[in-house]
């Protein structure tokens, strides 16, 4: 998959939706499950990420998992499990989706800085 790049305001909520289809036919692929992780330094962190009702996988963070972030750019990958089976058939059959990029940080221009410790207390590392 392409590289799918992101902006986010430093301190506010965040969200996005990622619709799989299919090269071939380009019809929506409906995930069973997924995960996403953000790497900021050396460690990778949890995005939480949710199936939804449209077929689509929902990345989303809330303003305590982006406030302790620190403007700049922050590699993001994303790895989903698609069933490829026939409707009407017993053998499993999945394939392997993945998105990647970059989220940028950007904090707005306010006269008085936001209050952080820079503890990344609202997201968890990836096991």
């Amino acid at each position: 998959m392409r590289d799918v790049n992101y902006t986010l305001k430093r301190g506010d909520d965040w969200e996005r939706l990622i619709i799989i289809k299919d090269k071939r036919t380009r019809r929506r692929r409906v995930p069973v499950e997924a995960a996403a992780s953000v790497r900021i330094g050396a460690l990778d962190y949890v995005i939480p990420t949710t199936i939804t009702s449209e077929g689509g996988v929902s990345l989303c963070m809330t303003a305590a998992n982006t406030e302790w972030m620190v403007d700049g750019e922050y590699l993001w990958d994303m790895v989903a499990i698609v069933s490829k089976s026939a409707l009407l058939t017993s053998t499993p059959l999945t394939e392997t989706v993945t998105a990647k990029g970059t989220i940028t940080v950007t904090t707005y221009d306010n006269i008085t800085p936001m209050d952080s410790d820079g503890a990344p207390t609202a997201l968890d590392l990836v096991a």
